[in-house]
C-alpha cells in the first residue's frame, strides 16, 4: 500500500479533516456551475442546481479514490448489497410510527416532493453521506479495520455527524429543537455507519438517507421546505428521537455483532487492497 504518512500516524484527526475538505470542495464545485450559470443565463433552476450537485458530488469521489490511488476500491464499487430487506425493514417501520404519532399529535402536513425538497434530500443523502460516511469512516478503516477497533470507527462518525447539526442553530432552528436533532442524528450516523460497514458500499446510506430526508421535510409541520426545524419540542419529537435510538440499537445488535466482525474486516480488506494481509484474529 502506498504510505500516507499524515493519515497513517493521526488516522482519527485525518479523517475529520477529509470530512470537512469534501464538503467544502463540494459547495465550493457547485457554486461555480452555478456561477457561470448565471453569468451566461439566469439563476439555475432546483433540476440544474440537482445537477450540479451531482458532478460536483461525482468530482469530490473521484478527488479521494485518486489521491488513495491504487489502494482504495471504491465507495460505489464492490461490497456486499445482498439483503436489502435487513437494512430497509427498520426504517419503514420507524416511518410507520413516527408518522402514526404526527397524526395523533394532527402535526402531519403534507407539501408534496418539490424539486426544492428533492433537491435538499439528495444533497443531504449524498454529500453527508459521502464527508460522513465515506469521508471518516473509510479513511478510519484503512489503518483501524480491526475487529476491535470498529464500534470506535462508528463512534468518531456518528459523533462528527450529530454535532454537524448543531449548525442548525445559525439557520433559525431553535435551541430544543436543535438539540433533539443532534442526538437523533447520532443515532442515524450509527445505523448508516454501520450499514456502510457492513455493505462497504455506500449506495445504500444514500439511498435511505435520501428517502428519509423526503419524508422528513414533505410530511411534518414542524419542518421548513428548507429543511430547518423551525417549531419546538412536541410528542413527535420525543418519538422520533426513541425510534432513532431503537435503530441504533438494531445496527449494533443485529447488523454489527461480534460473530458478524469478520466479515466487515474482511469486505474492508478487500476495498483497501489488503487481501494479501492477513486478517488479524482475536
Amino acid at each position: 500500500m502506498r504510505k500516507h504518512n499524515f493519515v497513517d500516524k493521526h488516522p482519527v484527526l485525518s479523517s475529520i479533516l477529509i470530512c470537512l475538505f469534501m464538503m467544502i470542495a463540494e459547495e465550493f464545485i457547485s457554486s461555480v456551475f452555478q456561477s457561470i450559470h448565471i453569468i451566461i443565463d439566469k439563476e439555475p433552476s432546483e433540476l440544474f442546481q440537482i445537477l450540479y450537485m451531482l458532478i460536483s458530488a461525482t468530482i469530490v469521489f473521484l478527488a479521494y479514490k485518486w489521491w488513495f490511488r491504487p489502494d482504495f476500491e471504491g465507495t460505489l464499487k464492490g461490497g456486499n448489497l445482498s439483503n436489502p430487506l435487513k437494512y430497509f425493514l427498520p426504517f419503514i417501520i420507524y416511518w410507520i410510527i413516527t408518522f402514526i404519532s404526527m397524526l395523533l399529535e394532527k402535526s402531519f402536513s403534507f407539501k408534496g416532493i418539490t424539486l426544492q425538497i428533492l433537491y435538499i434530500s439528495l444533497t443531504a443523502g449524498i454529500v453527508e453521506e459521502m464527508a460522513f460516511r465515506h469521508g471518516i469512516v473509510s479513511t478510519l478503516l484503512k489503518n483501524k479495520n480491526q475487529k476491535d477497533q470498529l464500534y470506535k470507527v462508528v463512534l468518531v462518525s456518528c459523533l462528527v455527524f450529530g454535532l454537524f447539526h448543531a449548525t442548525n442553530l445559525i439557520a433559525g432552528a431553535n435551541l430544543p429543537s436543535t438539540i433533539n436533532q443532534v442526538l437523533t442524528s447520532t443515532c442515524f450516523g450509527i445505523y448508516f455507519s454501520i450499514l456502510y460497514m457492513r455493505c462497504g458500499n455506500l449506495l445504500y446510506p444514500i439511498i435511505l438517507h435520501t428517502i428519509h430526508d423526503i419524508y422528513a421535510i414533505s410530511s411534518s409541520s414542524e419542518v421548513t421546505a428548507e429543511g430547518i426545524i423551525a417549531g419546538g419540542l412536541t410528542l413527535s419529537s420525543f418519538v422520533d428521537l426513541f425510534g432513532c435510538i431503537a435503530l441504533a440499537i438494531y445496527a449494533i445488535k443485529y447488523l454489527l455483532p461480534e460473530q458478524e466482525k469478520e466479515k466487515v474486516v474482511a469486505i474492508w480488506n478487500r476495498k483497501w487492497n489488503k487481501d494479501n494481509i492477513e486478517t488479524t484474529i482475536e
